[in-house]
Formats: structure tokens, C-alpha cells, sequence
């Protein structure tokens, strides 16, 4: 049985992840060992190294009940125990919307439940994370498949409640089913969020599951809209082949997904499972092909999608192929498509982390250390090719160039004071960014508007109002930060430009700072804000707890997003010159090594055959470093700088 293409993808990632940080590491060490280290360049190396480590990629399931979402997470990912490893029977499934990953921090597998009644509170899902005595904590057996997959019961388990206790804790008492064993009462779900954590191979690097339940947990938690949903790589939306799009099905698109459709960046996927349901043995193959398609253009007609967009899966069969290594029944259930699909969002995403600033300042120093050194090592070849020519012209070849030499370090001696001097200029600029980017002012303006929340913050216009006048405040702190980071970035392009090294192989990209970013997510915010409120009219019961939970899950949001922007902002001064000194610092000593090398030679009148004999060790020594620079590019060399294949991750050069 081939290993699927989704997995095979993470596990190039989790690959590509490691490689990265060993030739980080290797990096690290050679600029030690060559004395070409300071504090800033490990700052960040360092920093570089963190990004990599807490890098994560989340994929969310999304839709209505009985839609089939555990069943397909089931068959993606967790096929390997032979068995259903989440609950995805009828009556026995998934009741709160729970996360599934690798805890770095507790090497215990264990499972966090969040009781429902908390929802009577004010406080969000992220304010409980941090307190976790509010949890029901129960420790699970991580080497057991079938006694893990008796403990995930857990979320599956419901209780009944009052018409009144079910409208407290923000449900909508009409849509939930009546309890037969006790008249008057309703069912719900006994948890609110639950957290899984145990071993696998990919949680480990870095995957989280999203698994939601339906229109009711979004409806109540504005962080799974706002936050979950938001910062997810891919969101699979699931409907059923089972019967046609219904209105919930409608709800969660119009109110939680289309914003994300109608991002160009959009990483939405539309699956229809349970397509196996349409199968008809008596009719064939063909039949249920066509009847398969013309559910597709029913439901993408609805959605406003082209019907090629809805991906047709069976979850179920998906999953018994797995296990019973029944590669025919795997091919039927079409699960190959969406893992097809969902590797390419992690292959974009992976494109997208090697981009990252901090991590393409890295290899451009990285890449142009070694293609220092390789240059030098040509320039001693030259040499050596030079001085062996005339036995007469000898001593004064070696003195014109030992003077060319000279000069050479004088200019790069000059440029490394000059960028110096230039970062102690930008300190300037960097305390201007500083406090532009400082969030006094948006403290202010949350205290300012919390006053509003409970007097104000009514689902409809009022909601719609304070969410506009919110954002709008934002924005005009924005724009001050705007110019300060104009300036900035124009006082690193002049400064690149001036110093750009001479050698085109050698240009250095300019590290500005993106606040066009950050814009988007403070948009991003706000557009699912607004949908969010356009739900919460139609469903109202305690709709003061949730819009002020609301208003608690944009704060924690817009601090989150801040923190990084002013992170971004602090780090700037030290970074922005960092490729542009550590290049010169290199040419310098690279220069100064050379005049002690050509100073030997003319020491003693010393035959041709001598000084051939000692550029030789020279471009010796060199093309040794040549090769351990080679090695933290994953580049091999056959010890003449002649190159071979590269074996550096893919992403990283092509960012170049």
C-alpha cells in the first residue's frame, strides 16, 4: 500500500523543517570557527531557528452534524491503527469542537475537557488555556489504540438541560433534539472545547486538527470564527451526499466560510462525503458517476462555486480501504484528490515559511558566505596561474597585487565603520517605530470602548456600528505607524543600495518590514466580525455573554497580532543592516587574510616552484572552507569548487 501523498508531503515538510535547522546549526558553528560570529548574527540565527521550531499548520473541519468530518479525519490521518480512532457513529460523535495535537510541553497523552457551563461566562476558550485546573484532565493509555479510542468517547458525551439552562449557556433550545427520558428537557454537550494531545509522528512536528461539531459551536464561541478559522492553512468544509444542502449547511457557509472564499489567498476546500450513499450496484459505475454530478452542480449552485471546486469523497470507504489495504476500494472512495489537494496547501504554506523575513535573511547571508568563499577561491587560482607564468615578473606581480589587496581592505575596512555608523543612525528611526507601534494607544481605545459593550453592543445595527467604530479607531493608529515604517523601509532601500556588493551573484535582498500584513489580518478580523454578527440575529439566546466574548476575542486577536507587528518593529534596527555587515565583515577578513598570504611570499627571494607550492596550500585551506560552507548549504562539491547537486530544501533557494 503506497503511503498517500498528504503524508508523504508532511513528512517532507517535518524533513524539510529538521534540515533547515541543522544547516542553521552547521552555520552557526563555521562562523564561529572562522571568527566571523557577534551577538546580533546569532540573535538571529537564533530567532530563525525558534520560528522554525514553532512553526504548526492547522487544518480545520468544518459543517453541520452528521456530515461526516470525524469519519474523514479518521481515514486522512489516523488509518494506521486500524480502527476508528475518533467517535463517528450515529449517536456516538463528535459534541464540542475539539483540537487535536502534540503537547512539546507535557509528555503525558492526555485529554482536556471544558465543561459547558463555563459558556455562562464572559471568558474566552484562549482566557481558559491558560488556567487548566478548569479542566477535566484524563490521562490517556498513548501506546493503546483501542483503549485511546474508548477514552475519545469522551467528547461524544451529552447531557440533558432545562429550555432555560440551554438558552443560559447560549444555545438555540428550538434546534436541539428533546430528551425521551426526561419530558421538557433537551440534549446538549457536556463540554464546551476539548484538547487531545498524544504521540504521532506528524502532531509531533507541528500538525493540529480542528474537528467542529456544528452551527451551534460557532455560534456560541466567536474564537472558532475569528481565531481558529482564521489562522487555519486549510479549511475542509464538509456537506453530505446524503441529502441535498441544507439550511445549516447555508448558515455556516454565509456566515463563517464564504468570507474565507472570498479571500484571494482563500485555503477553503468543499468536500461532499458520503458519496458512497449514491453508489448503486444494480445500475453501475456510470450511473453513480452521474448521479454524484449532478449533486455537485445542485450543491455548488447554492454555494455560488464552479462544481469542480466540491470534492467527492466516501470517508467511510476512504478509511475501510486503509485498513483493509484494499487499494480498489480506495481509489472508489476518491480519498486520493483531497489528499492530493491538501498537500499542495501544505507545500504552499511551506513556500511561504521559507519567505518569512527572518528565515530569507538567514540563507541570503548563508548563500553568499559560501559564494564569498568560492569566489576567493578563484581569485587564488587566478593567482596561482598568474605568478607561475615569468620567472622575471614574479616578485612585482606578486607586489601589484599584494597592493590591490591593501586597497581592497581599506574600502571594506571604511564600509564596515560606515554601515556601523549607519546602524547607530537608524536607532533614530527604530525609537520613531517603537513608539508608533506601541499599544498604549490601543489600550486606551479598548478601555474607551468597553464602556460601549453592554450598552451599545446589541446584535444588528448596534453590534455592526461598534464593530465599524472599533476597527475604524484601529486604522488610525495604523496610519501613524504607516509613515514611520514608509521611512523606514526607504532608509534601508537607499542604504542597500549605496552598499549592494559589487559581484551581481552576491545581491542582497532588502529585509523590509511588511505592515501590509498585519493590515490584512485587522481586515480579515474584521470581515468575520461582521458575519459573525449577521449569525448572532438570528440566534440570540444570551447574546450580551457573547457579544462581550466577542469583544474579548478581538482584543485578544488585536494584541496577538500587535505583539508581532511590535516584535517585528523592535528587532528592525538590529536586523535590517545584518546581511549587508556580515558580507563586508567577510570580505574584510577574507582580504586580510590574502595580504598575509602574499606578504610570506615576497618575504625571501623564493623560487617560483616555492610560491606555486604555497598558493597551492592556500587555495587548499580555501576550498576546505569552500566545503564546509558547502555543507550548511547541502550543497556537495567534488574539492576542486566545482559544484554538484544541490541537496538544500527546494523552497529555500527558489525564495531567491
Amino acid at each position: 500500500m503506497n503511503t498517500s501523498s498528504l503524508t508523504k508531503q508532511l513528512e517532507q515538510h517535518i524533513e524539510w523543517k529538521r534540515k533547515a535547522n541543522s544547516q542553521l546549526t552547521q552555520y552557526t558553528g563555521w562562523l564561529s570557527k572562522n571568527q566571523l560570529s557577534s551577538p546580533e548574527i546569532e540573535d538571529l540565527i537564533s530567532r530563525a531557528k525558534q520560528k522554525l521550531v514553532e512553526d504548526a499548520i492547522t487544518l480545520s473541519f468544518v459543517g453541520e452534524s452528521s456530515r461526516g468530518k470525524t469519519e474523514l479525519i479518521n481515514s486522512l490521518f489516523f488509518s494506521h491503527f486500524g480502527q476508528k480512532l475518533f467517535p463517528s457513529e450515529i449517536g456516538r460523535t463528535t459534541m464540542c469542537p475539539t483540537e487535536v495535537l502534540s503537547d512539546k510541553a507535557i509528555t503525558n497523552a492526555y485529554i482536556r475537557l471544558l465543561p459547558i457551563e463555563t459558556r455562562k461566562t464572559e471568558r474566552t476558550i484562549a482566557n481558559y488555556k491558560a488556567s487548566p485546573d478548569e479542566w477535566v484532565t484524563i490521562n490517556l493509555p498513548g501506546n493503546n489504540p483501542a483503549e485511546m479510542a474508548k477514552a475519545f468517547n469522551e467528547v461524544s458525551r451529552n447531557r440533558q438541560a432545562s429550555y432555560e439552562e440551554a438558552r443560559q449557556l447560549g444555545f438555540s433550545p428550538g434546534a436541539l433534539e428533546a430528551s425521551e427520558a426526561m419530558p421538557g428537557k433537551v440534549i446538549i454537550p457536556a463540554w464546551r472545547y476539548a484538547i487531545i494531545s498524544f504521540d504521532h509522528p506528524q502532531l509531533n512536528h507541528g500538525l493540529r486538527i480542528i474537528d467542529t461539531p456544528s452551527l451551534n459551536s460557532y455560534g456560541c464561541e466567536p474564537e472558532l470564527a475569528l481565531d481558529i478559522l482564521n489562522h487555519s492553512h486549510a479549511v475542509v468544509f464538509v456537506v453530505s451526499a446524503e441529502k441535498n444542502i441544507s439550511i445549516g449547511d447555508l448558515a455556516v457557509w454565509k456566515f463563517y466560510l464564504k468570507q474565507i472564499q472570498d479571500d484571494p489567498s482563500a485555503q477553503l476546500l468543499t468536500v461532499l462525503n458520503k458519496t458512497d450513499l449514491l453508489w448503486d450496484d444494480l445500475e453501475g459505475e456510470r450511473y453513480a458517476q452521474l448521479t454524484i454530478a449532478q449533486r455537485q452542480k445542485s450543491i455548488a449552485k447554492k454555494l455560488g462555486l464552479a462544481a469542480e471546486k466540491i470534492l467527492p469523497v466516501s470517508a467511510k470507504h476512504a478509511l475501510l480501504g486503509k485498513v483493509r489495504k484494499n487499494q480498489r476500494q480506495i481509489d472508489r472512495s476518491n480519498i486520493d484528490a483531497l489528499e492530493q489537494v491538501l498537500s499542495e496547501r501544505v507545500s504552499q504554506h511551506q513556500s511561504k515559511l521559507a519567505a518569512t523575513p527572518i528565515l530569507l535573511s538567514t540563507l541570503t547571508m548563508m548563500k553568499n558566505s559560501r559564494d564569498s568563499m568560492q569566489l576567493r577561491l578563484e581569485d587564488l587560482k587566478a593567482q596561482h596561474q598568474l605568478i607561475g607564468k615569468s620567472s622575471g615578473e614574479n616578485k612585482a606581480i606578486i607586489e601589484e597585487l599584494n597592493n590591490q589587496t591593501k586597497a581592497e581592505y581599506q574600502n571594506y575596512h571604511k564600509r564596515l565603520l560606515t554601515l556601523k555608523s549607519n546602524r547607530r543612525l537608524l536607532s533614530r528611526q527604530a525609537e520613531l517605530l517603537d513608539t508608533a507601534a506601541n499599544t498604549p494607544q490601543f489600550n486606551r481605545l479598548s478601555n474607551k470602548l468597553k464602556n460601549t459593550v453592554n450598552t451599545q453592543w446589541t446584535p444588528g445595527a448596534g453590534l455592526a456600528q461598534g464593530i465599524a467604530d472599533f476597527f475604524r479607531a484601529l486604522y488610525l493608529d495604523l496610519n501613524n505607524l504607516k509613515l514611520e515604517v514608509s521611512m523606514a523601509n526607504k532608509m534601508a532601500s537607499s542604504l542597500y543600495e549605496r552598499y549592494q556588493p559589487e559581484h551581481d551573484e552576491l545581491e542582497l535582498p532588502v529585509p523590509n518590514i511588511d505592515l501590509e500584513f498585519y493590515t490584512q489580518q485587522f481586515r480579515s478580523l474584521q470581515t468575520r466580525s461582521e458575519g459573525f454578527n449577521q449569525q448572532l440575529t438570528a440566534q440570540s439566546p444570551e447574546a450580551k455573554v457573547i457579544i462581550t466574548r466577542l469583544f474579548n476575542t478581538l482584543l485578544n486577536q488585536i494584541n496577538q497580532t500587535l505583539k508581532l507587528l511590535k516584535q517585528d518593529t523592535t528587532h528592525w534596527a538590529n536586523d535590517v543592516l545584518q546581511p549587508l555587515l556580515q558580507h563586508t565583515l567577510e570580505q574584510k577578513q577574507l582580504t586580510e587574510q590574502q595580504m598575509v598570504q602574499l606578504r610570506n611570499l615576497t618575504m625571501d627571494a623564493q623560487s617560483i616552484l616555492w610560491r606555486s607550492e604555497k598558493i597551492s596550500l592556500f587555495i587548499n585551506d580555501t576550498a576546505k572552507q569552500l566545503e564546509l560552507a558547502d555543507g550548511f548549504l547541502g550543497k556537495s562539491n567534488n574539492g576542486n569548487g566545482v559544484e554538484a547537486e544541490s541537496t538544500l530544501p527546494a523552497d529555500w533557494p527558489s525564495t531567491l
